[in-house]
């Protein structure tokens, strides 16, 4: 995809919103929007399952938008250099409860201009008297060059629930990741939306904990993290890999204050997330270095971590 693709799909976006008939509907129409999935984690892909979106009778649609994520981020870990996202997706819904996304993501940065991951997910959402569930299953395609900490993950499977107790809403998530070995995540948050502007606008502060294994990281240690392509390295020595110790051990690894703002107006959607990731428990790494006469030195390193404030802004369109 060339980089000219992408303001003109958003373009053609908003020249919908404001133009086209989809977007003269009724303020009452307004319960029919989906906000853009929020894509800060594409591992995952989550979606609006509003008590308005999973009413009985709602419509299938089509839904299409473009979002831009200023940094990839996942349980706290982050590449040394910045990864920003630009992230088409298209999605179908039907009103039994069973969707299909598709996205791809689209690194723009200082060094690199290229499409570092194509996302296919399906699955199937539904509530009930308060009972929200969700379940989805994504494929991931990552650039070989990508230096993304989840780019050795090639699939997952996630199931989302939350309960609305009217004052708090409570959500737990479970997700499997596969790679070379399975890993194991879990999330618990708690979030309460406020509806401003006769509901055009909800705001939902909330805070999550999550926690994991890290085969998958090991894996970006192994293959992603010292890329040759990446690293200027020194003369005399041909690689450098690592290895996390103990990374099949489940920890907490991450807290993420986050406070999600949508707007609707007729048919479109604007979303914008800023998200605080302070990471714990850093991992110790068994780095090797290859010397160009064969030589092999190893030494142990524990990773430094930092807080990272990162956000994503989109805009989507439903038909």
């Amino acid at each position: 995809m060339k980089p000219l693709i992408l303001p003109i799909l958003l373009w053609a976006i908003v020249s919908n919103c404001f133009t086209g008939s989809v977007c003269g509907q009724s303020p009452s129409d307004s319960s029919e929007i989906k906000s853009l999935p929020l894509l800060q984690e594409p591992l995952i892909i989550t979606t609006d399952t509003s008590e308005e979106k999973l009413a009985e009778g709602h419509r299938s649609h089509f839904e299409t938008g473009l979002s831009y994520q200023s940094n990839d981020v996942y349980l706290g870990r982050k590449d040394s250099a910045i990864l920003p996202y630009y992230i088409p997706q298209f999605s179908y819904y039907h009103k039994s409860g069973f969707f299909v996304i598709t996205s791809l993501n689209y690194l723009k940065n200082a060094t690199d201009s290229r499409i570092d991951l194509v996302t296919l997910a399906g699955g199937y959402m539904f509530h009930k008297a308060g009972y929200e569930g969700q379940l989805t299953l994504s494929k991931y395609f990552y650039s070989t060059q990508s230096t993304s900490v989840k780019s050795q993950i090639s699939a997952s499977l996630e199931y989302d629930n939350s309960y609305d107790f009217g004052f708090i809403e409570p959500f737990v998530t479970g997700t499997l990741n596969f790679g070379t070995k399975t890993d194991i995540v879990g999330l618990f948050g708690l979030e309460h939306s406020f509806y401003l502007a006769s509901g055009k606008m909800d705001i939902t502060p909330t805070i999550a904990v999550s926690g994991s294994t890290q085969n998958y990281y090991s894996d970006y240690y192994k293959k992603a993290r010292f890329n040759v392509k990446k690293q200027k390295l020194q003369t005399g020595i041909t690689s450098i890999t690592g290895t996390v110790q103990d990374a099949s051990t489940f920890k907490i690894l991450d807290y993420e204050p986050t406070i999600p703002i949508n707007y609707r107006f007729g048919k479109c959607t604007i979303n914008f997330s800023p998200t605080y990731s302070i990471p714990v428990q850093p991992a110790v790494v068994a780095i090797q270095t290859q010397l160009s006469n064969g030589t092999v030195l190893n030494r142990t390193k524990t990773e430094k971590l930092e807080n990272t404030f990162y956000w994503s802004m989109g805009f989507s369109i439903l038909f």
